[in-house]
């Protein structure tokens, strides 16, 4: 008997015995390319002062406009400087109620310029729809894709207006004017001096002013003219002047 309990005890403690804990394997050192954030926000303006989404303006055409819709694609972004960095291919803006921000990772360094497209260019303009997110901002929720063109619009610009400067009220014409097809995608390259550190957050202002969509100092966009354009090639005109307009309204503060 007082065998049978010596060995049930030595059972008892070989059954209870815990083995030493096992040290997690150590995790690797952070990889990858030193980088900062960078925070653009992007901030409709009317000639250099906050836009106001229920203001009345006076264009350079000597129109009363109220501007309804400011919506479009910036693609891509691409920083120079001491190098390279495309912060995204694609970014759809909706500014009519106010600024926006995004953020983007950019390896450290100091850039000096940015190189934009209003629109899409043609890979991505062309870009099969039923196979991207339709949440993102190429999806077909985006409400940027002409279903019957099989493509994008670029830029959504609409609102009221009035060929009497004089008038008082709400504009009693109705303007709507959508930039797409390849032959309405622009480029350019605009001065941003920046100093990206690694971890910190840089912050740029990028100004969007939608005055500057009816003049450059040379063209002119008169709505009574042509207040509507929605993709048709034997009417592309309109949409051709506001793409050469729209892309020089964007410069950094």
């Amino acid at each position: 008997m007082k065998n049978a309990v010596l060995l049930l005890a030595s059972a008892m403690l070989v059954g209870c015995r815990h083995d030493p804990p096992v040290e997690p394997e150590p995790l690797p050192p952070p990889g990858g390319t030193p980088s900062g954030v960078l925070r653009i926000t992007f901030r409709p303006i009317w000639d250099g002062t906050a836009f106001d989404k229920t203001n009345v303006y006076l264009s350079a055409a000597n129109e009363r406009v109220l501007i309804q819709q400011v919506k479009f694609y910036l693609s891509p972004l691409v920083f120079s400087g001491d190098t390279t960095a495309r912060a995204t291919d694609a970014v759809l803006l909706d500014l009519v109620n106010g600024p926006e921000a995004r953020s983007y990772s950019l390896p450290v360094g100091t850039y000096d310029s940015l190189h934009y497209g209003l629109g899409l260019p043609y890979n991505l303009n062309h870009a099969d729809v039923t196979g991207i997110d339709p949440g993102s901002d190429l999806g077909a929720g985006s409400g940027m894709y002409w279903t019957w063109a099989t493509m994008y619009r670029f830029l959504i610009f609409e609102g009221r207006y009035d060929t009497d400067p004089a008038g008082t009220g709400t504009p009693p014409y109705q303007f709507s004017l959508h930039t797409g097809r390849d032959e309405c995608y622009r480029e350019r390259t605009i001065a941003t001096p920046l100093a990206m550190t690694d971890g910190d957050t840089t912050d740029l202002i990028i100004d969007v002013d939608v005055a500057r969509f009816f003049t450059d100092g040379n063209q002119l966009l008169d709505l009574s003219q042509g207040p509507q354009a929605h993709g048709e090639v034997e009417n592309l005109g309109p949409a051709l002047r506001l793409s050469d307009l729209a892309v020089k309204a964007i410069n950094a503060e």
